[in-house]
C-alpha cells in the first residue's frame, strides 16, 4: 500500500513559517531581555559609580568646611593680635596719670589746692585754689620749671570768695 500524506502542502507551510516567526520572535525576546540587562546592570553600575563621587564630594566639602573655619579662627587672632598692638602702642602714647599726678604732688606749694584736673593728649589740666595771687603764681612756675612738663599756660584766673581760683594746664614730656 502507498502510504497517505494526510498533510497539506499549505498547512506544512504555514507550520514551517509560524516556526520561523516562533524563532525570530524568541531572537527578538532575547535580543530586548539582553538589552535590558546591560542597561539595568549599567544604571546600577552609574549609581554606584555616582553615590561614591557623592560620598567623595561631601567628604572635600567637610574637610574644606573644618579648613575654612580654622582660617576664620586664624584670621580672628591676627585681628586680635593687631587690636591689642594698637592697644599698647595707644597705652605708649598716654602718660602713666598716676605716675605724674606723684610728681605733680611733689611740686605742690603748701595752701595751694586741687579741687580737679583732667588728662587730654600729654596735657593735664588742673584746676586750683589759692589764697594769693602770688602763691598762684608760684605754683605755676613750679609746672614749668618741673622736670615731667615742656610748659604751663593759664586757661582761667578769676577771684573767689574763698580766694583765687585758677585753671592750668600742664604740657607733659
Amino acid at each position: 500500500m502507498t502510504t497517505i500524506n494526510l498533510q497539506q502542502e499549505q498547512k506544512r507551510e504555514e507550520m514551517v513559517s509560524g516556526a520561523s516567526k516562533l524563532n525570530t520572535s524568541l531572537i527578538f525576546f532575547i535580543v530586548v531581555s539582553v538589552t535590558f540587562l546591560v542597561a539595568w546592570g549599567g544604571l546600577t553600575f552609574g549609581s554606584m559609580a555616582i553615590e561614591k563621587k557623592n560620598a567623595d564630594v561631601k567628604t572635600e566639602i567637610t574637610v574644606s568646611n573644618t579648613s575654612l573655619n580654622e582660617k576664620k579662627l586664624v584670621d580672628e587672632v591676627f585681628d586680635l593680635q593687631t587690636r591689642l598692638g594698637l592697644i599698647k602702642s595707644n597705652l605708649a602714647a598716654k602718660p602713666e596719670l598716676s605716675g605724674v599726678l606723684d610728681k605733680v604732688a611733689k611740686v605742690v606749694i603748701p595752701g595751694i589746692v586741687f579741687s580737679a584736673y583732667s588728662a587730654k593728649d600729654k596735657q593735664l589740666i588742673i584746676t586750683l585754689n589759692g589764697p594769693s595771687f602770688d602763691l598762684i603764681s608760684k605754683q605755676i612756675f613750679n609746672f614749668k620749671q618741673a622736670d615731667f612738663s615742656t610748659g604751663a599756660d593759664v586757661l582761667s584766673l578769676a577771684r573767689d570768695p574763698k580766694g583765687i581760683k585758677c585753671q592750668v594746664a600742664v604740657h607733659l614730656k
